[in-house]
């Protein structure tokens, strides 16, 4: 008894040196329940708050808060700004306490996405990103296993540093859900996990590989894809339909998600977020948040300005940027590449006569010619060759096969 009595003194001394004392740098930093952006929420903590580290598994790190908590936090939580991005502290300062439990999240984000964009509501549809994850660790390690990927070099330059934006990923919802509003979502379980799978898949590839991206398929015949912040992506029926693989349709999530990641669209309007006030949205953890005050109607401004953005006719700049990233998320994560070019060429049309923000001529035909030939030489520079054997017809088509 006293020898197991010495060895847990052992163990626990050892876990004790073990334990490495770091503060949180982002202003939002999700604290989950295993090491990936699918596993649940625990808490969300903010700006310096110190926490003990206890391992490492990848770009992941377990630790524990002073509140006890223990969970999972991204290397992201603790990467130093400095320079030209780095945060002001000023603007965002995060909640007064250290922590926001999972139900507090839930009720302030959606509260931000009611308050902050009219006509949120879903009409019951319900497409919070607090709600239980689709993608459990079986499943994504199942998926995982299909692969085979190259060594990571690292990041380039062109991809910028992600943290998350409390502010943003309310205004997500909010714009989310008039989405869901105007077309309606594909209630079928298997095609909403299989594209939950493949795009949380890519993300481990992305600099935002914590963000916890959700996605859903639009009622939608056109084939188009649509992303807003927060990381909320949709793909719509149609898409599935012009898709003639799985790689395809990780062409089209991937570069969904460089939109978001590199906040395309989004407009920097930093008069209005130096109003914002994050530690009294987090204070309030309410779903009505009551009339806006005379401080927050520029954010309202906001938000209105990032829903105008997002529907109108793409920035073709926006687009190419986009298309060269998601080039390199295929790679690294073990697609065929030359699937996005594929893709863009089939849905390359003449324009229709009705106007649709989910149109897939959302570009002036001048414009989608043009970022196709940039695509294609991208293509022939980086010397990107097709692999069929990296393109997954035939789970494609087994996992799609309700939605076709």
């Amino acid at each position: 008894m006293k020898k197991l009595y010495c060895l847990f003194l052992f163990f626990s001394f050892a876990v004790m040196l073990n334990a490495q004392k770091m503060k949180t740098t982002q202003p939002t930093n999700y604290l989950r329940e295993g090491p990936g952006s699918y596993f649940q929420i625990v808490a969300a903590l903010p700006v310096s708050v110190e926490v003990n580290k206890m391992e490492q598994k990848g770009s992941w790190l377990k630790v524990k808060t002073e509140q006890n908590d223990l969970g999972w936090l991204s290397e992201n939580s603790f990467v130093s700004k400095s320079g030209k991005g780095a945060r002001d502290e000023n603007i965002i300062k995060g909640k007064t306490s250290s922590r926001a439990s999972r139900a507090e999240l839930a009720a302030a984000v959606k509260g931000f996405g009611k308050k902050y964009v009219d006509s949120s509501d879903a009409g019951g549809e319900e497409i919070s990103k607090y709600s239980e994850p689709i993608v459990t660790q079986n499943d994504m390690e199942q998926f995982e296993h299909s692969f085979t990927i190259e060594p990571f070099r690292g990041y380039m330059s062109v991809e910028k540093p992600f943290d998350i934006q409390f502010h943003e990923e309310g205004i997500g919802l909010g714009i989310a859900q008039r989405i869901v509003t105007q077309k309606g979502l594909v209630n079928d379980r298997v095609a909403t996990l299989y594209v939950n799978l493949i795009g949380n898949y890519l993300s481990k590839y992305t600099k935002a590989y914590d963000l916890g991206f959700r996605f859903f398929i639009l009622n939608d015949n056109h084939a188009a894809a649509y992303s807003v912040p927060g990381g909320y992506i949709f793909i719509t029926k149609g898409m599935f339909q012009a898709c003639a693989n799985e790689a395809e349709l990780a062409s089209v999530i991937a570069h969904e998600m460089v939109h978001v990641i590199q906040r395309h669209g989004v407009k920097e309007l930093k008069k209005s977020e130096a109003k914002i006030k994050s530690e009294a949205a987090f204070a309030e953890l309410e779903e009505d948040t009551g009339p806006m005050g005379d401080d927050e109607k520029e954010l309202d401004e906001y938000a209105s300005n990032v829903y105008q953005n997002l529907i109108s006719p793409r920035i073709l700049s926006y687009e190419t940027d986009a298309d060269k990233l998601a080039l390199v998320y295929l790679k690294r994560a073990g697609y065929d590449p030359t699937a996005l070019p594929s893709v863009l060429q089939k849905i390359y049309e003449p324009s229709g006569a009705v106007v649709d923000i989910f149109d897939d001529n959302y570009m002036k035909k001048d414009d989608m010619r043009e970022r196709l030939q940039k695509l294609l030489k991208v293509v022939r520079d980086e010397g990107y060759r097709t692999r069929s054997d990296r393109q997954f017809t035939e789970r494609y088509l087994q996992y799609t096969a309700g939605i076709r």
